[in-house]
C-alpha cells in the first residue's frame, strides 16, 4: 500500500483506473468538470471521501459520500433553474445571486470571536460540498463552489486575490473579456436585496437584475432611503424608529445572523454616523452548537430580532445581564457590553 493509491486525483472519467482497493480519498477537478466522472462517483463512489482540486492543487479537506451526493443534488437544482435563454453575464450573475442567498458566514469558525474553534466545523465548510450542505462558507469554499458551478455550465473562471486576505473569482465572458467578483464580500448585500459592491462593473444594472429576478422593482437601498428620508433624527427614539421602518423592507428572516449584523452596521454608519449604536454578537447553546444572534444597543435601549413575531423587540438590559451570568446566553469574544456604565470587553 502506498500514498498514491490511498489518495487519488481525478480529472476525467479516463482517470478511474487510478482507483484501487486501497483508495480512501478522492480529489476532483472543479475548474474543468467532467460530468461523466461526477455521475459515475454518485452511482458507485460510496466508499470514498471527497475534496476538490484546482490547477492540480488538492484541497485536503474531505467530506463523506452522503454529503457529496446530497450536495450534488442541490447543485443540480441550481443549474436546472438557470434559464437557457440567459446570456453569459446573466448566467454568471444568476449563480452569484443564488449562492449569495443560500450561503452565509459562520461566526463560530472565526478565531477572533471564539476561544475554542471546532476544527471539524472549519473543515466541513471549507469543502465545497460541505459548504453547500451546511449553508455556511468561507471565502475560499464559496469561491471554489462558484467556480465549480460555472465550470459545469461551460463558463471558465479562476481563483484570484481580490482584496486584502480575500479570495474571489476572475470569470471569463469570452476568450478576451473577464470580470473580477468577490461573492463572499457581497453576501450581506445580496441577502438584503441591496446593490452589490463586488461584481465588477455590473453591480447597479437594474435591467440585468430584473431579468434574473434578483429584483422586481428597485434595490433595497432605494426603499430604505425613501423610508428614512423624513424621520426626525433628533428624536431620542430614532434607533427604534429606524428598526421599525427597515424591518418592513428587509426580509430579515431569510438573512444569516452574521449578514444581518453587517447590514445594520452599514445602515447605522450611513444614517446615524454620529450616534454610538452598538451591535453585539451573542449566542445560545443549541443542539448543534452555538446559535448566533445579535443585539442592537443605543444608550439604555436594547433590541433583538424576534423571528416568531418577525420584528425587532425591546429587550431588558437586566435580563441580558442575568442570562449571561447564568450561562443561558453568551457573548462572543471581543464584544462590547456596558456594565454599570463602564465599557468592558468580554
Amino acid at each position: 500500500m502506498n500514498k498514491e493509491s490511498i489518495i487519488v486525483t481525478l480529472n476525467s472519467i479516463k482517470d478511474i483506473n487510478k482507483i484501487s482497493k486501497d483508495t480512501k480519498y478522492i480529489n476532483l477537478c472543479i475548474d474543468n468538470v467532467d460530468m461523466e466522472l461526477i455521475n459515475y462517483l454518485i452511482s458507485d463512489g460510496n466508499d470514498y471521501l471527497y475534496s476538490d482540486c484546482v490547477n492540480n492543487i488538492n484541497g485536503f479537506v474531505y467530506t463523506d459520500y452522503d454529503m457529496f451526493k446530497d450536495s450534488e443534488k442541490v447543485i443540480d437544482g441550481i443549474i436546472n433553474s438557470i434559464n437557457d435563454e440567459y446570456s453569459i453575464i446573466e448566467k454568471i450573475r444568476y449563480v452569484y445571486i443564488y449562492l449569495g442567498k443560500i450561503l452565509s458566514r459562520d461566526i463560530n469558525v472565526n478565531m477572533d470571536k471564539n476561544e475554542i474553534v471546532s476544527f471539524s466545523n472549519i473543515s466541513t465548510i471549507n469543502n465545497i460540498w460541505g459548504c453547500i450542505n451546511k449553508r455556511k462558507c468561507t471565502d475560499i469554499s464559496i469561491s471554489k463552489l462558484f467556480m465549480y458551478i460555472l465550470s459545469r455550465i461551460g463558463i471558465k473562471s479562476e481563483l484570484v486575490n481580490s482584496g486584502v486576505n480575500s479570495i474571489g473569482n476572475k470569470v471569463y465572458l469570452d476568450d478576451d473579456n473577464f470580470i473580477i467578483v468577490n461573492l463572499f464580500n457581497d453576501l450581506s448585500f445580496i441577502q438584503g436585496g441591496f446593490i452589490t459592491k463586488y461584481f465588477d462593473k455590473y453591480n447597479n444594472d437594474k435591467k440585468l437584475d430584473k431579468n434574473i429576478n434578483y429584483i422586481s422593482g428597485e434595490y433595497t437601498d432605494y426603499y430604505i432611503d425613501k423610508a428614512l428620508s423624513n424621520i426626525d433624527y433628533l428624536n431620542g427614539d430614532v434607533v427604534s424608529v429606524i428598526l421599525s421602518l427597515t424591518e418592513k423592507i428587509i426580509d430579515i428572516k431569510n438573512i444569516g445572523s452574521y449578514e444581518l449584523a453587517m447590514i445594520y452596521s452599514n445602515l447605522f454608519e450611513t444614517y446615524l454616523p454620529n450616534y454610538d449604536v452598538r451591535i453585539n454578537n451573542f449566542y445560545v447553546n443549541g443542539e448543534s452548537g452555538k446559535e448566533h444572534f445579535i443585539v442592537i444597543n443605543y444608550g439604555d435601549n436594547y433590541y433583538s430580532f424576534n423571528y416568531s413575531k418577525n420584528s425587532f423587540i425591546s429587550v431588558s438590559y437586566d435580563e441580558l445581564y442575568k442570562n449571561i451570568k447564568n450561562n443561558l446566553i453568551g457573548l462572543y469574544s471581543d464584544e462590547d457590553f456596558v456594565i454599570d456604565e463602564k465599557e468592558v470587553l468580554v
